[in-house]
C-alpha cells in the first residue's frame, strides 16, 4: 500500500474506530495492512502527543496515533470545548505557540476547520458547534526530517 494511502486510511480509522470494542484486534488488522504502529488509544492524549502543539481545555473523548516506519507520525485528539469562542481561542493558542495559519475552512457559528504548520507538523482542527460548546478534533502529522 503506498504511503500517502496508508496514512490517510489510518487517520480515518482513528477518527472512526474509536468507539468499537476490542481494539488490540482492530489495532493489529490494521497495523498489517498499513505496515504502521497503530494505537486507538482511549480518552486520554496519546503521551508523545507533540508538546509544541497547544490543545484547548476540555474533556478528551478520544486520543489515537498511528506511525509509519518511515517516522511519520499522525495523531488525533477529539475533545469536548466548552468555550464558546472556541474558534477563535484555538486559532490563538496555535499562533502563540508559532504555528502559521495555511488557511481556514470557512469557520462559521456551525463550525469549520483550521489548519496550521511549524517545522514538520500539519495541524487541522475540524470544529462542530454543539449545544454545550464545541467539539474540537485535532489531527496532527508529523513528516519525516
Amino acid at each position: 500500500m503506498p504511503r500517502a494511502a496508508a496514512v490517510a486510511l489510518g487517520a480515518v480509522l482513528l477518527i472512526g474506530l474509536p468507539t468499537l470494542t476490542g481494539c488490540s484486534v482492530v489495532e493489529g488488522i490494521i497495523e498489517q495492512q498499513t505496515g504502521g504502529d497503530v494505537d486507538l488509544g482511549g480518552n486520554t492524549v496519546p503521551a508523545d502527543f507533540p508538546s509544541a502543539v497547544p490543545l484547548a481545555d476540555g474533556e478528551v473523548v478520544n486520543g489515537s496515533k498511528i506511525s509509519g516506519g518511515d517516522g511519520e507520525t499522525v495523531w488525533n485528539v477529539l475533545m469536548n470545548v466548552s468555550d464558546l469562542a472556541a474558534p477563535d481561542s484555538i486559532a490563538a493558542q496555535l499562533e502563540g505557540a508559532g504555528f502559521a495559519s495555511a488557511g481556514t475552512g470557512d469557520v462559521s457559528d456551525s463550525g469549520g476547520t483550521l489548519t496550521y504548520t511549524k517545522d514538520n507538523l500539519v495541524v487541522n482542527v475540524l470544529l462542530g458547534k454543539t449545544d454545550s460548546g464545541w467539539t474540537a478534533n485535532y489531527t496532527v502529522a508529523q513528516t519525516a526530517g
